[in-house]
């Protein structure tokens, strides 16, 4: 119900407000605030059992509860305007800031009070509110990870994924690698076909993944081109990141003609696959089909779509994806539903409410995976699942609209928000839940127990149970690194979000000369190019959040940004602006007035190559997260740490000169920091007086030297709520330092640690944090074989042994030693000779990757290693490489790869 999570989104906000000091310095207006707090709660739980709102009066209740935001934004930030005139005006210029300052809060207060009349109007217009037993609450979080185990090293399931497309997996394959084929044989298309949510991109992406396929194609490369902002010089940006390592890593623009000899070059070279998912006009395949290069060495190129035109343009052959029967529908059901072991055993339920499950599906397999998500969800009792089906009759069948009904109204403007992101992108998790925090669409548990990340992953793991939002892309520990919302979702949510006003998105098929959307833009996504921000009054006048995915490297700085934000500064007397969040965004030129955007909670530069940070940057009192990482910024003035409100700073091992005298008198300075990540200390680092300030650390990247270590082991031993920690020990001539690190055991929540930096003395794991799941060891040079040791720590996912961690010449992997290692990365160990894995050892290794071990000789007993699916080598000698291919099982994917220069590098 929309209504419900309207309200839900205003008492968050309004929960905020009793935490600020202008409510706080106010009782009357605290009290008022608290009771509209109080009745926002009581409405919310009424709305949860009532029918389902009607377009006209879902928009009264937006265009009430849009009024009141604004009131909120104004106050406050007049009210931050107001103290910063009051710290330097004169006696006579206080009193007149504080008479305007107090009849802010009288305005302020009528628009509560006159908000919360129009709510109970509208309320009441929908007549009486009954609580009947239609209850939309899902299972708790320890089920949910008990039963889908999201945090514990899972990855894509290609079992649950490939019920119903065994034929097509089988006749997909086979036209991609003939039985016999001629070695010139013609680049060829293939061309996948059905409706939205039929599977297209699951068939691809499980045959793409094939240990076969992946032996046969020497290039692999997907692009999605679902986007309408699509340009056919992203795209082979895209690729060629994908072909070319190398280039991923250019800093300054490729000029397109060079992308597309270097392009063409690569996919030349060797056999190539490309996978273009959900082409959706025949006119977009014909301005890419230019881009792929006809190799005639029997590569393939495969395309998604679901508009048979596009065959047309396609010299092709084409594969169509229906629907499943009956037996394959409730088999994919069976893969994704989660019930109770005792009705699972009984059957009962499943029995009764197959027949209508299946009808309400119709072999969609999007909607069987929902519905699966959806029940799982449920007590799989009778009754609940019952109520849920009968809901379906609500939204006249559509599985979709019901998984959507079915939310908790907490989780669904986290959902849509997803929307905000173009179609099909993998969205970074931590760029997502960031913004979910800092725009107020979660916020800490009630009784303070967890904070607002915490509750953020716990959505986001809700989401993902349901079916409702796809893991792109996993971490090496099996946590969700990248996320996406399927594209039949997509498209019908991200219209409904931008429809009910909760973001607008500035692109090619909605800008248009003089077009106004509905409600007054709060949220703005532009995914043009820097000169194409609109100008209008109207867009920015109300602007609380921008965030930009313009990608262009057209070799000159994005000097419209800074145009474009100075024209919000001066739209008004105070702006609004909470997020501004251009990551991607190619150097993009802040103005020097940044300060003046006094409610920015959000300032996101990361992957931005930006040169310059405005001083300005301070004097927001508000900001909560600052990214700088992977920019050129070297310094951030020194009165970073005086902003209080500052939770989370990412920079790239900046050092800090003086610091203001408050920073080590104030005690409440840094205290709600939780990241600080990139952080350079010498031994005269003033820093190194206020470090025990800093308590509240969960994410810590310190370069620090020797001089030093002692108080910062100090300091690290009292920071228990840490659960990533990289620590860089170096000289002042630039060359690796000493660790001498302490004990780590009391250290529960640290799950991943980096240590780079010479470790004097053996590992004792039993020095090392006990719930350890990542670990990464680079320069260490231990002279005794680690492996014994590491071995024993019982919850380790990914180990990385990087270039002379280790020294000696034998290393050996003991029997029942790693017992949950998924992923093993060992790099530049230049004296190992021989590695010996005894049998039991590493029961759950899925990948190895070997790089530049120039003496290894032998690898003994990894054969008998049968969970084994990936093994790279890279930069490896040829006899070694070819010893391991004679000796290594047939069911495992061996990938060599050699370093070279990028000549667009060069």
């Amino acid at each position: 119900m929309d209504a419900e999570w309207i309200v839900s989104l205003l008492t968050n906000k309004f929960q905020a407000l009793l935490l600020d000091e202008a409510t706080i310095a106010n009782p009357k207006l605290r009290i008022q605030v608290e009771r509209a707090t109080h009745k926002l709660q009581s409405i919310q739980e009424s709305l949860k059992d009532n029918s389902r709102y009607d377009e006209q009066m879902t928009r009264f209740l937006l265009l009430a509860v849009y009024s009141v935001e604004y009131a909120t934004a104004s106050f406050l930030t007049r009210t931050l305007l107001q103290r910063q005139k009051l710290s330097g005006s004169s006696h006579k210029c206080q009193n007149f800031t504080g008479l305007t300052y107090v009849w802010s809060q009288f305005l302020f207060s009528f628009q509560i009070k006159k908000f919360m009349a129009q709510i109970e109007s509208i309320v009441g217009y929908n007549g009486n509110i009954s609580r009947s037993s239609l209850q939309t609450g899902s299972k708790t979080t320890q089920q949910q990870q008990r039963r889908r185990g999201i945090n514990s090293g899972s990855h894509f399931d290609e079992d649950k994924a490939v019920v119903g497309f065994e034929d097509q997996v089988r006749e997909l394959t086979a036209r991609l690698v003939p039985e016999q084929e001629s070695s010139q044989a013609a680049t060829e298309v293939i061309l996948l076909v059905g409706e939205g949510g039929s599977g297209k991109t699951t068939l691809a992406r499980i045959v793409y993944g094939s240990v076969r396929i992946k032996r046969h194609f020497k290039n692999r490369v997907w692009v999605n081109v679902s986007n309408y902002l699509f340009r056919a010089r992203d795209v082979m940006f895209a690729m060629l990141k994908q072909a070319d390592e190398m280039a991923a890593e250019a800093e300054e623009p490729i000029l397109e003609q060079d992308m597309m000899s270097r392009l063409s070059e690569l996919l030349r070279a060797e056999r190539y696959l490309i996978v273009v998912d959900d082409v959706g006009a025949p006119e977009v395949w014909k301005r890419l089909s230019d881009v792929f290069p006809n190799s005639n060495n029997g590569s393939r190129i495969v395309i998604t779509t679901r508009n048979a035109n596009v065959a047309a343009y396609a010299t092709s052959s084409t594969l169509q994806i229906g629907r499943l029967n009956n037996e394959e529908s409730w088999e994919l059901f069976l893969k994704n539903v989660c019930i109770e072991e005792g009705n699972l055993n009984d059957n009962s339920v499943l029995s009764t409410f197959k027949e209508r499950i299946l009808k309400l599906c119709g072999g969609l397999p999007l909607a069987i995976i929902l519905m699966g998500g959806l029940l799982s969800m449920k007590e799989s009792s009778h009754g609940d699942w019952a109520r849920v089906i009968e809901n379906a009759n609500s939204v006249s069948g559509d599985v979709l609209a019901l998984s959507y009904l079915e939310l908790p109204s907490h989780i669904k403007p986290c959902f849509l928000h997803m929307g905000l992101f173009p179609k099909a992108s993998e969205v970074p998790v931590r760029r997502l839940l960031q913004l979910w925090i800092v725009e107020q669409l979660v916020t800490p548990s009630h009784l303070g127990e967890l904070a607002a990340e915490d509750v953020a992953d716990m959505y986001l793991e809700e989401l993902i149970n349901r079916n409702m939002i796809e893991v792109a892309r996993w971490r090496s520990d099996g946590i969700p690194k990248a996320c996406c919302m399927p594209g039949a979702l997509y498209d019908v949510f991200t219209q409904k979000a931008a429809d009910m006003g909760l973001f607008h998105i500035n692109c090619k098929s909605h800008f248009i000369a003089g077009y106004q959307p509905p409600f007054a833009v709060k949220r703005l996504a532009s995914y043009l190019g820097s000169n194409n921000y609109p100008s209008s009054d109207y867009y920015i006048q109300n602007l609380c959040s921008f965030v930009s995915f313009s990608t262009q490297r057209r070799g000159i700085p994005a000097v419209e940004i800074g145009k474009f934000l100075n024209k919000i500064i001066l739209s008004r007397d105070v702006a609004w602006l909470t997020v501004l969040d251009l990551e991607g965004v190619y150097k993009p030129r802040l103005p020097k007035t940044l300060g003046k955007l006094l409610n920015l909670k959000y300032l996101g530069l990361r992957s931005t190559l930006s040169e310059f940070l405005p001083e300005s940057v301070c004097d927001l009192p508000c900001l909560e997260m600052l990214d700088v990482k992977h920019t050129m910024i070297s310094t951030l003035p020194s009165s970073i740490w005086m902003v209080k409100s500052l939770r989370h700073l990412y920079m790239d091992w900046i050092h800090f000169g003086d610091l203001p005298n408050q920073v080590s008198s104030d005690s409440h300075l840094l205290a709600k920091l939780h990241t600080l990540w990139g952080l350079s200390i010498s031994e005269q680092s003033p820093m190194l007086n206020i470090l025990n300030k800093i308590t509240s650390l969960r994410k810590l990247g310190l370069k620090f030297s020797l001089a030093s270590q002692e108080l910062m082991n100090n300091w690290i031993s009292q920071l228990t709520n840490l659960q990533t920690l990289r620590l860089r020990s170096v000289k002042k001539s630039g060359e690796r330092g000493t660790i001498r690190l302490s004990t780590m055991a009391d250290h529960q929540n640290l799950l991943d640690l980096y240590l780079l930096g010479v470790l004097p003395r053996p590992i004792n794991f039993k020095h090392l944090p006990p719930n350890l799941k990542v670990l990464t060891l680079s320069m260490t040079q231990l002279r005794k074989d680690p492996m014994q040791m590491l071995g024993q720590l019982p919850y380790l996912n990914v180990l990385r042994l990087f270039a002379d961690c280790y020294l000696g010449e034998e290393m050996s992997c003991r029997s029942g030693g790693f017992p949950l290692l998924h992923v093993l990365k060992v790099w530049k160990l230049i004296e190992l000779k021989e590695w010996t894995v005894e049998e039991g050892a590493m029961p759950c290794l899925r990948e190895l990757e070997i790089r530049a071990c120039k003496s290894l000789e032998r690898l003994n007993g990894l054969r008998e290693v049968t969970t084994l699916k990936e093994l790279i080598l890279t930069n490896m000698p040829s006899h070694f490489t070819t010893d391991v291919k004679e000796s290594i099982r047939e069911d495992v994917f061996i990938k060599e790869n050699k370093w070279k220069p990028c000549p667009l590098l060069a």
